[in-house]
């Protein structure tokens, strides 16, 4: 089962008139099934799955449960197609288990981050807004999914980008030959990060991702630089990989390493 559904838990009640909607996002994320035969619509079959997850459904099975016992109306305000006089109806238990196996879990993470990130009332504004307005921060980390497994027995590794506010604005897996730095980058790049703040771990202070966020995403970092990175270590606050700006520095408790914030300014 896709673990990105979870996310949706977190999201404040929806506003009539608020877009892009959530069958909008869904409807981007690609079909792994071969157009002829298709009987659901591939964002009817994902939205009711997170609206059985929003129930408490933890398995497939319960999923297709929950759709099952879904009324007419609830299915069409989902999207289900009214082929049948009464109504649209419900996917079989197969298929929902096929279409959530098969599904693109990272496309489907993206489609979640963009429906949530709209409604982020942390999300930079269109217009400016007053010079007091406090940055929007964002955190990037890691964890392991219990209870997730892929094919082959191994668990199932994400890294995700939590906002200020709580909602998860992006998330993706970490693929089981490599680790989290590969994967920060296309986590970020789609979001827009100017003037915000992103804060990580020190795994991910790397001189790669300063460089990104500072000169690509125009977003500020919270970088933690320890003992095992000695160049880093040594370097001037605020230097990291030649992303010059406005820092701060601090020796940690535990005198493993330092706390570094890097900022962007005009030279």
């Amino acid at each position: 089962m896709p673990v990105g559904l979870d996310r949706l838990a977190a999201a404040r009640s929806p506003i009539p008139w608020e877009r892009p909607g959530l069958l909008d996002c869904l409807a981007a994320v690609p079909d792994p099934r071969r157009a002829k035969g298709r009987r659901h619509p591939l964002a009817f079959v994902l939205a009711l799955a997170a609206c059985a997850v929003l129930a408490g459904a933890k398995s497939l099975a319960v999923i297709a449960e929950w759709a099952a016992d879904a009324s007419p109306a609830v299915l069409t305000a989902l999207g289900g197609p009214p082929r049948e006089p009464s109504g649209p109806t419900a996917p079989a238990e197969a298929t929902v288990r096929r279409v959530l196996q098969r599904a693109d879990g990272d496309a489907l993470d993206a489609a979640i981050g963009i429906w949530l990130a709209a409604r982020d009332p942390d999300s930079p504004p269109v217009a400016p807004s007053k010079p007091e307005r406090p940055r929007r921060s964002l955190a990037v980390d890691g964890r392991t999914v219990r209870g997730a497994r892929r094919a082959d027995g191994t668990q199932v590794h994400l890294l995700a980008a939590m906002t200020g506010a709580g909602p998860v604005a992006a998330q993706r897996e970490v693929d089981r030959k490599t680790n989290e730095i590969t994967a920060l980058r296309p986590l970020l790049a789609p979001l827009d990060l100017t003037d915000t703040v992103v804060t990580f771990d020190a795994l991910h202070s790397q001189v790669a991702h300063a460089r990104f966020l500072v000169e690509d995403k125009q977003a500020h970092y919270i970088a933690v630089i320890k003992a095992n990175q000695p160049l880093l270590h040594q370097q001037r606050p605020g230097e990291i990989g030649g992303a010059t700006g406005v820092t701060s520095q601090a020796e940690s408790p535990t005198g493993r390493g330092r706390i570094v914030e890097g900022r962007q300014v005009d030279m």
